[in-house]
């Protein structure tokens, strides 16, 4: 589990294909204070396992699944990438509380720099924007952030400069793709509502 507080922007320094899936090697400094083998790390969003680390590289795995649902199926050597360990239990947690299990990517549809704050536009898919309401949170190529505010099939959000000049968003274009997830206690609370009203409570059960 993650905060989706950035800890540092690491740099993809190897990406070798293994059939359907892929071994990416990713040279950062600060995340090696106690990272070993088999911990999780998250990668512009996405809950990793490192299994083996060189000097300041880790190496990890991508799935084919994770291929196909997230950025780092196309990602390539020199990009930069938002890096977070796993939480430890008593730490303070900033932020909000994130899986690491992506739920889709979106586009970046619109980018404005307003001096002291920057707004940016990510248009949803149609089957996932019922999961976002006004102030919710949202996790964005791993980043805790707020939605703002939505507008058709597209969620608005905020930046602050520190956000912007610590993580890899200010260094997205318009129409490229992050990875994004949704707020779970959000999700939690639709899906459950969805699934009373399509099933009818078994009175006679005994609980």
């Amino acid at each position: 589990m993650f905060s989706g507080i950035i800890e540092e922007k690491g740099i993809v320094v190897e990406k070798k294909p293994i059939g359907q899936t892929s071994i990416i090697g990713i040279s950062a400094v600060k995340v090696f204070d106690d990272l070993q083998q088999g911990d999780s790390i998250s990668v512009d969003g996405v809950c990793l396992t490192v299994e083996k680390i060189t000097q300041h590289i880790f190496y990890a795995t991508i799935s084919y699944e994770t291929m196909k649902l997230t950025t780092l199926g196309q990602i390539r050597i020199g990009t930069r990438v938002n890096l977070e360990r796993a939480l430890k239990y008593g730490d303070r947690v900033g932020g909000h509380f994130l899986l690491g299990h992506i739920d889709f990517t979106g586009t970046l549809s619109g980018k404005k720099d307003e001096k002291d704050h920057y707004v940016i536009r990510i248009q949803v898919p149609a089957p996932f924007i019922k999961y976002f309401v006004r102030k919710c949170s949202v996790g964005i190529d791993g980043i805790s952030l707020t939605v703002a505010d939505i507008t058709g099939n597209q969620i608005i959000v905020w930046l602050i400069p520190y956000t912007v000049e610590n993580t890899t968003i200010g260094e997205k274009r318009v129409g490229d793709r992050v990875n994004v997830e949704t707020d779970v206690i959000v999700k939690s609370a639709i899906e459950g509502r969805t699934y009373r009203e399509k099933h009818e409570i078994n009175k006679e059960a005994i609980f």
